[in-house]
């Protein structure tokens, strides 16, 4: 691996439903790293405790997950990026990227918030990114996103 490769900042990108182009490129630019390494990060969530783990068993879902994830990092490619794809198996999302986060040697985690809730939403509404912020041993930078009218129509 080359120098500059080893020093440069290498950043988890978890990705759910969508992927807003323009604030995730503003996050990456405010970032201002030279030559950072995008990891581009889909988790398979299999909830039910009984249920193995094996990815073998989840093909299908893996292929899906990798098959999205392909857009978004061409158009990461095209702006001079980087990138990886990781798609991996977990029983929850947070726990899936708090292990990715602390064990996969990253500089910081770019998480979306889809919006703010309110009233009793906040109440009952487990919060991804709150768990993420306070188990991952890495810098986090979370940022509202709003999906574009062609993530929309999915």
């Amino acid at each position: 691996m080359a120098p500059e490769e080893q020093s440069s900042a290498k950043i988890l990108v978890p990705v759910s439903t969508f992927v807003d182009k323009a604030r995730l490129f503003k996050a990456l630019q405010a970032l201002s790293t030279k030559n950072p390494l995008v990891v581009l990060f889909r988790l398979v969530e299999i909830p039910r405790q009984t249920t193995p783990l094996d990815p073998d068993l989840w093909k299908d879902d893996i292929k899906e997950a990798e098959d999205f994830l392909a857009k978004p990092a061409m158009w990461l490619r095209s702006e001079g990026y980087r990138v990886e794809n990781k798609v991996v198996t977990a029983r929850d999302s947070a726990e899936g990227i708090i292990a990715e986060a602390n064990n996969g040697g990253y500089t910081v985690v770019l998480l979306t918030k889809r919006r703010i809730r309110s009233g009793w939403g906040r109440i009952f509404h487990k919060s991804i990114s709150e768990e993420v912020i306070r188990y991952t041993n890495t810098l986090v930078l979370t940022f509202l996103a709003e999906p574009q009218v062609e993530d929309i129509k999915r």
